[in-house]
């Protein structure tokens, strides 16, 4: 059994900088860079045993603002403001069936998180991209 942890601390803002609003040029002067959250941590728990292996995944992203003026309240097409933090729990088995052949699977967002990572502007349209609710997957792997 193993511990893994990934975590990030990222304090990117603008030094400099102006930004056109309607007829005017605000400065972006000290505004966090958008969609770069604070913290970023992926951390989980790997468990090996005869072959067989299995990873315990808790991924979290801070908060972020979505553009470069750090608009706070979302405009009616939500496509401006904060995008809030999110933490999501995944698992993953793998275990060989013989010398040539693996076999793997899954759960992404154990527990069903609702939750978005993105404010577009333009494409497909002003709003929120969704994240993927709980998944499931199985892959055979075969070595030749």
């Amino acid at each position: 059994a193993g511990l893994f942890s990934s975590t990030s601390y990222m304090d990117a803002v603008f030094t400099n900088g102006h930004l056109a609003v309607g007829t005017e040029n605000k400065s972006i002067r000290g505004n966090q860079v958008e969609s770069v959250p604070h913290w970023i941590s992926r951390n989980g728990v790997d468990v090996f045993y005869q072959g067989f292996s299995c990873t315990i995944l808790y991924s979290y992203t801070g908060k972020s603002f979505s553009d470069a003026l750090n608009t706070v309240d979302p405009p009616p097409t939500g496509a401006r403001g904060i995008t809030p933090e999110y933490g999501v729990w995944d698992f993953n088995a793998s275990m060989p069936i013989n010398g040539f052949l693996n076999i793997r699977a899954g759960v992404g967002n154990i527990f069903d998180l609702k939750y978005f990572t993105k404010r577009p502007v333009i494409y497909p349209g002003p709003g929120i991209w969704p994240s993927d609710g709980r998944n499931f997957y199985v892959t055979v792997g075969l070595k030749i």
